[in-house]
């Protein structure tokens, strides 16, 4: 949802453009050329209707820069999606369409925005052409929760033994949690089932989380952390798992959005 990432007091203005766009897609209610109340519909895609009296055809969005643009119901959703920071090629693949239909239109919104909403699309354009700027409250929350989870699993101290439920461990090392029981003697890390114990070197661990919130690109994140494109991948995908499991569906939208 747009909220998230739109600053707080530039809602109303999204709230706006939003309604602008939805509003052209309802059925109009006078002919803009006669103004004649009797109407029917043409064509519901397009919202296309024509006047019982002039027999003459429209759609709300005549005399507008969307004039044509149908499906009219896309431009709502690819102005949300814009403001959520997702790229051209996300959106074309949500609405099965060519990137050409969804770069016109997002010009003609662009233009919509700066003309109406000028506030709004300086931020915006910072936003999408990702110019840093600060991430949203609850995406920064959402960072320190996770970062938290994490030191709070690698600086465990005690654990029980998953082989023979002895207390009595011996923590292996500083940096992972792995422990040898004192009872049985075996080896066990207190990583397993959490997601972590498919990541290596964990000094890595809240770097590459600043990367992705920073939306660095997988080449950019692969050379500082000097990775391979393969360990970059499965990282990636196991830090996004691990955000759907403890509901920071937020900031998973933020790292995702930022690169498309």
């Amino acid at each position: 949802m747009y909220s998230n990432f739109v600053p707080i007091k530039l809602h109303n203005n999204a709230d706006a453009l939003v309604a602008d766009l939805s509003a052209l897609s309802e059925k109009p209610t006078v002919c803009p050329y006669c103004q004649h109340h009797q109407l029917y519909a043409v064509n519901s895609s397009s919202g296309y209707y024509r006047c019982k009296s002039c027999k003459r055809g429209f759609n709300r969005s005549l005399n507008t820069p969307f004039y044509r643009l149908a499906p009219l119901e896309w431009l709502p959703i690819i102005a949300q999606r814009r403001l959520c920071g997702q790229s051209y090629t996300s959106i074309r693949r949500e609405l099965n369409c060519s990137a050409w239909v969804i770069k016109n239109r997002i010009d003609v919104i662009d233009e919509y925005m700066q003309t109406y909403y000028p506030e709004l699309y300086q931020w915006y354009q910072d936003f999408v052409n990702d110019v840093k700027i600060d991430e949203p409250k609850i995406v920064q929350q959402q960072v320190e929760q996770l970062k938290a989870w994490v030191s709070g699993i690698l600086q465990v101290a005690d654990a029980s033994c998953p082989h023979c439920s002895s207390t009595k461990v011996q923590k292996v090392g500083e940096a992972r949690a792995q422990f040898r029981c004192k009872s049985c003697w075996r080896y066990f890390s207190n990583l397993k089932g959490t997601g972590l114990d498919h990541l290596g070197r964990c000094e890595n661990w809240f770097t590459m989380i600043d990367l992705l919130v920073e939306g660095k690109t997988n080449r950019e994140i692969e050379n500082t952390l000097k990775i391979s494109s393969g360990t970059m991948i499965k990282a990636k995908k196991q830090w996004f798992d691990i955000m759907q499991q403890h509901n920071l569906l937020i900031l998973r939208e933020w790292i995702t959005n930022r690169r498309g």
